[in-house]
């Protein structure tokens, strides 16, 4: 079995690194070209889990389409 991290790490993870994250960062960062994962699947995998961390406050939303990491998000990744 491979230990393979969420979707929810794998964002956390790019945000503790950026300063700011938005579609055209986390595509960048998760090498996903839009011939791989269109953009009605992205939004459906990514852009839900990226909204679902920023309702959890864990994201916060700065501007349509852009979060940025709180500090009970830098915590959560820790400890996970």
């Amino acid at each position: 079995m491979a230990n393979t991290k969420t979707w929810s790490e794998r964002i956390l993870n790019a945000a503790s690194k950026e300063n700011v994250i938005d579609n055209r960062t986390l595509r960048t960062r998760f090498r996903i070209p839009k011939t791989e994962m269109s953009q009605t699947d992205y939004n459906n995998t990514i852009g839900r889990t990226t909204r679902f961390l920023a309702e959890s406050s864990l994201l916060k939303r700065t501007d349509r389409g852009v979060y940025k990491i709180t500090k009970k998000g830098l915590k959560a990744l820790k400890n996970s």
